[in-house]
């Protein structure tokens, strides 16, 4: 057993310097091509490999094919790439070099693609390079509609599609993060969306990005996150994505008293719930609850100052930032330092 196993790293090693050295040589036939397949079979996380195979297809097997070879040609690249990502599916470079075959690709599929990504969410739904494949994907996809409103309509069906996997599991971070970037996306075009579902929902949403009301997509939104930290109180991908619904991107152009107003529901929706974690966790702060609040309580003091009334900022929400502040560094200690210099005028 141990003489095979030494034999075994030996021609692994052999191979691999025989690799290596061809790429330092930049030497690019099939030969040197059979041997990254044999090499990538065995271990697929070696990135160079990967950038040496995509140069000997670049110079020795791409001149000359037309392009249905090379479509041909890439389709059993594909193949290959996907038997890889069976086994190591969260290696970047695999998922990298699977982008660029479907980049040199005039015919590629990519409905098939998303089908492919629904494959791997249905083995680890929170896959975060299957995640930003997706996004890949989605983008190739809008890029070839002819018109704004049909390029829109591929990332609202993706806001859609945040929207169920979130259902699914609420700690999915990718989710919320991609439901982020579309948000953004989808209120700041002019292009006006079509009805895609028969969800009422939905259509709150639709008419929200239509209208580019950031007031009622904002209410809209905030029942999703109210839901979703009720639902578990500790799960950071939500008070992250909650911290970025609160923010300047809503608020810079919002009225000032309607804008205070979502701020004020959120706090006391928050304080709400820090009480109940009290309870359920017999007297134990919940400390997400607390530095969310704080968040907020800062957020609004800056609203105060960039609109010049930084002295009609109240003062009992001073104090309760102050004493907010004393939980935190009671409950966690270790970052005393960091909690102390975290304050209403900082930056």
């Amino acid at each position: 057993m141990r003489n095979k196993e030494a034999a075994r790293v030996a021609n692994y090693r052999k191979l691999q310097d025989t690799v290596f050295t061809g790429y330092e040589k930049n030497l690019y036939n099939n030969e040197t091509f059979k041997f990254t397949t044999k090499l990538l079979n065995w271990n697929p996380e070696l990135y160079t490999v990967w950038n040496y195979r995509r140069d000997i297809l670049i110079n020795s097997k791409f001149p000359g094919m037309n392009i249905d070879q090379k479509h041909n040609f890439l389709e059993q690249e594909l193949r290959f790439v996907l038997v890889q990502l069976k086994s190591f599916p969260k290696c970047y470079w695999i998922w990298n070099h699977r982008k660029w075959c479907l980049k040199e690709d005039l015919r590629a599929d990519y409905d098939l693609e998303m089908n492919l990504i629904n494959m791997f969410f249905q083995v680890d739904e929170r896959n975060f390079h299957a995640w930003g494949y997706r996004m890949f994907i989605a983008d190739c996809i809008k890029d070839s509609k002819q018109t704004e409103e049909d390029r829109m309509n591929v990332y609202q069906k993706e806001f859609v599609f945040t929207t169920r996997m979130i259902k699914r599991n609420i700690s999915n971070y990718s989710a919320w993060h991609r439901r982020s970037v579309l948000v953004d996306l989808l209120i700041n075009t002019n292009a006006k969306l079509p009805k895609i579902i028969d969800d009422p929902k939905q259509e709150l949403y639709r008419n929200a990005f239509n209208q580019k009301d950031k007031a009622e997509f904002l209410r809209l939104e905030y029942e999703v996150f109210l839901n979703a930290i009720y639902t578990d109180p500790d799960n950071s991908s939500v008070w992250i994505y909650g911290k970025w619904l609160f923010s300047d991107s809503f608020y810079d152009d919002m009225d000032f008293d309607l804008g205070n107003s979502f701020l004020d529901q959120a706090y006391g929706a928050v304080n709400e719930l820090a009480e109940l974690e009290r309870e359920d966790m017999t007297g134990k702060e919940n400390q997400w609850c607390i530095k969310f609040n704080l968040y907020l309580l800062k957020f609004k003091f800056v609203r105060y100052r960039k609109c010049g009334d930084i002295n009609k900022y109240p003062e009992f929400l001073k104090s309760k930032f102050a004493e907010l502040k004393k939980k935190l560094i009671k409950i966690d200690n270790m970052r005393k330092q960091r909690y102390l210099d975290f304050s209403l005028e900082s930056a």
